[in-house]
């Protein structure tokens, strides 16, 4: 996850070539082809998903969150997350995972009062038969 405007660096430290390439709606690129040692930087300058692959091997690929606010977040391993500095108001709050997508909550902040919103993103593994939740805090 990178706010709009960071600037991405995309090393080789592989004994061989790399071909880095985007063909994302967000930021369509291709690194061209280069060796070890070498290192491709890529500014992005609007928001959403970049998916990110390498043309010389398949298993190789990336999903990079561009987000439009310097006030993110990712998730602790317990699924917990927290955001300070927030003025008091109402936002949307927005959720990203990579195999369920966006997820919105409309939530309302008050002044010195620490907010709990209760996020759940439906996941499926191949031996489950029901959603399994991720959950968020502060």
């Amino acid at each position: 996850m990178v706010p709009v405007g960071s600037t991405v660096s995309f090393p080789n430290a592989d004994h061989i070539f790399h071909n880095v390439f985007s063909l994302s709606k967000v930021m369509l690129f291709d690194l061209d082809y280069y060796p070890a040692g070498q290192t491709r930087l890529v500014t992005f300058k609007r928001p959403g998903v970049v998916q990110v692959y390498c043309h010389l091997h398949a298993d190789m690929g990336a999903a990079i969150l561009v987000v439009p606010t310097d006030r993110w977040t990712r998730p602790r391993p317990d699924g917990s997350f927290s955001l300070t500095g927030v003025p008091a108001g109402s936002y949307e709050l927005v959720a990203w995972h990579r195999a369920a997508g966006f997820f919105r909550k409309r939530i309302t902040l008050r002044a010195g009062e620490p907010t709990a919103v209760d996020l759940t993103i439906p996941l499926r593994g191949p031996e489950e038969s029901g959603p399994v939740a991720e959950r968020g805090g502060k």
